[in-house]
Formats: structure tokens, C-alpha cells, sequence
């Protein structure tokens, strides 16, 4: 069996696992799974659907900020084609897929593949440390179950380090020039936004954990939980179960890993099969909001036009804030 094959099939095998693993879990608690949903109700569990659906558009937005930062200024139409439609790539086995549509998708729009892929990464890894910021919120409540979660805060701080200091990103992005080895000319994978750029794509995608976590408030209040500890563990733990699924690439969207972290987090507030809903729930109603949104924004980018030629890639000698 050649290398190839062994890895698909260690790689199948890690899926049943994690999909027999969720299934005990809501086997289990069968029997009172049914009385969860309908304390939940259907107003409760369509306000989260939209918070978890607009969670997501300050983090286009900051990726949008990124992408100008390194040198390619997309209009509205053409970002959201691109962002939206290479998005859904992440529900693909293995957690390369996204990047790769990202270069694959730079050839129409009239841009460096490398740039795109290279902000593409650089607005995972800020995703990753705002996550951890946030996460912080539950510390009150999280240490009380284990001091181990004391980590976060020395973890918060040495993630801030690439933001408040861009020289660091510098081997990210030659990495992905590298990788992609066209398209961006020499220097162009080393080239950072300024500390300004990445300070501003970092609060936009604060302002979206903070949105998108609130789905979790919501379903946690419906079920009993307090509505103050709800509001601090249920955003904080999910922004840090989704961080945890960022760093399982190998699952498709944190399949598994997001789940457990989640569940790990929000014991503090449910408990029984209203945990195992709500941890359910967040899962459905953020896939749903996801390929929805997606649907509807490629919908109407459809209704109102054939997409319009991109301009130009700005010359490096353009660029606004050179690297620190």
C-alpha cells in the first residue's frame, strides 16, 4: 500500500471514529434530547441561526483589510465572490482546501495567487488569536474546573506577538509564496500590511466572535442556564472550541474537535442531554447560517450581473505602510 493510500485510510478511519464518537454521545442522552428542543423553541433557535450567520461578515470584512494591505484592493462584488465561494471548501476533507481556492481563484480576478493565498492565511492565524482573546472571557469560570486553563492567558499574549510585531509574519507569508511559486515575484511573500492594517483586521474579527458567540448565550439562556455566566462562558467557550477546530486541519470544519472543546466549556452552564443539544444545535445552526449566507450572497451576485473585470494589481511601490 503506497504512502497515498495508507494516509486516506487512516484518514477515514479518524472520520468514523469522530462521527461514531458524536453519535454515542447523542445516543446517550436520547431520551431527554427531544424535551431539550422544546424547552429551546423555535424563536430562540432562529435568533442564534442569524447571530451565528452574521458572526462571520467581520471576518470577511477583515480578510477584505488584509488583502488591500498586501496590495490587491478588490472591490465589494469581486471579494465576496471570492470569499464566499472558496469558503465552502473548508467542509472538504483536510484543512488545505480553503488556501488552495484561494490561489486557484486569483487567476480570473487578475491577481498574484501567492498574495491571496498569503492573506488568506495571515486572516486564519488573526481569526486564531482573536479567538484566544475572546476565549479569555470564560477564564472566571474555566479555572474553577481546572487550573490548566490558566495557559490561556500566557497563550493570549504570545498570539498577540505577530500582530503587535509583523516581522513575524514574514515566514508565514514567504512560505505561501514559496509554496505557490508564481504570481508574486520576488519579495512578494515577505511583503507585510502595515501594524495599523493588522491591528484593524484583528478587531474586526473580534467584533465577529463576539456576535457569532452570542448564538451560544441565546441557546444556553433558553435552556435554563444564567443569563450573565451565559453571556461571558458561552462566547468566550465558543470562540475557543473553534479555534481548537482551526488547529484539527486534518478535520473538516474542526468536525469532533470543535464539539468536545465546546462541550468542555459549557458544562459550567447545562448539563445532560441539554448540553449535547446545545452543543448540536450550534453546530447545525452554524452550517446552515453558513451555506445560506453563501447561497444567498452568490445569488444575488448572480441576479445583479455577471461579475465585473478586477482591476489591476497595485504596484509594490504603491503600498501603503511598509513593513515594520
Amino acid at each position: 500500500m503506497t504512502r497515498a493510500r495508507l494516509w486516506a485510510a487512516l484518514r477515514v478511519v479518524g472520520y468514523a471514529l469522530v462521527l461514531a464518537f458524536l453519535g454515542w454521545q447523542v445516543w446517550r442522552v436520547r431520551h431527554g434530547l427531544g424535551e431539550s428542543l422544546r424547552t429551546v423553541g423555535w424563536p430562540a433557535a432562529l435568533t442564534a441561526g442569524v447571530l451565528a450567520a452574521v458572526g462571520g461578515v467581520p471576518g470577511f470584512f477583515g480578510w477584505r483589510l488584509l488583502l488591500a494591505g498586501l496590495g490587491s484592493r478588490l472591490s465589494l462584488r469581486d471579494a465576496s465572490w471570492l470569499f464566499f465561494l472558496a469558503g465552502l471548501t473548508r467542509y472538504l476533507p483536510g484543512g488545505v482546501w480553503p488556501t488552495v481556492a484561494h490561489a486557484a481563484m486569483a487567476r480570473p480576478l487578475r491577481q498574484p495567487p501567492a498574495r491571496l493565498a498569503a492573506a488568506f492565511l495571515v486572516s486564519q492565524g488573526l481569526a486564531a488569536v482573536s479567538g484566544v482573546l475572546v476565549g479569555i472571557l470564560a477564564l472566571p469560570w474555566l479555572v474553577a474546573q481546572s487550573r490548566w486553563w490558566w495557559l490561556l492567558l500566557p497563550a493570549g499574549a504570545a498570539a498577540l506577538a505577530p500582530v503587535l510585531t509583523p516581522r513575524l509574519l514574514t515566514r508565514l507569508l514567504g512560505l505561501a509564496a514559496r509554496l505557490l511559486r508564481r504570481g508574486g515575484g520576488e519579495g512578494a511573500g515577505p511583503l507585510l500590511p502595515a501594524r495599523s492594517t493588522l491591528l484593524g483586521a484583528t478587531a474586526l474579527m473580534l467584533f465577529g466572535w463576539l456576535i457569532s458567540g452570542l448564538h451560544i448565550t441565546v441557546l444556553a439562556v433558553a435552556l435554563g442556564a444564567d443569563a450573565g455566566r451565559a453571556l461571558w462562558v458561552g462566547v468566550g467557550g465558543f470562540a475557543l472550541s473553534v479555534v481548537a477546530g482551526l488547529c484539527a486541519v486534518v478535520m473538516p470544519t474542526g468536525l469532533g474537535v470543535r464539539e468536545v472543546v465546546l462541550a468542555v466549556t459549557l458544562a459550567t452552564l447545562v448539563g445532560g442531554p441539554d448540553l449535547v443539544t446545545l452543543v448540536a444545535l450550534s453546530r447545525v445552526l452554524l452550517t446552515v447560517g453558513d451555506i445560506g449566507s453563501t447561497g444567498a450572497v452568490l445569488g444575488l451576485l448572480g441576479v445583479t450581473g455577471r461579475r465585473r473585470s478586477a482591476p489591476a494589481p497595485i504596484p509594490v511601490d504603491e503600498l501603503e505602510g511598509a513593513p515594520s
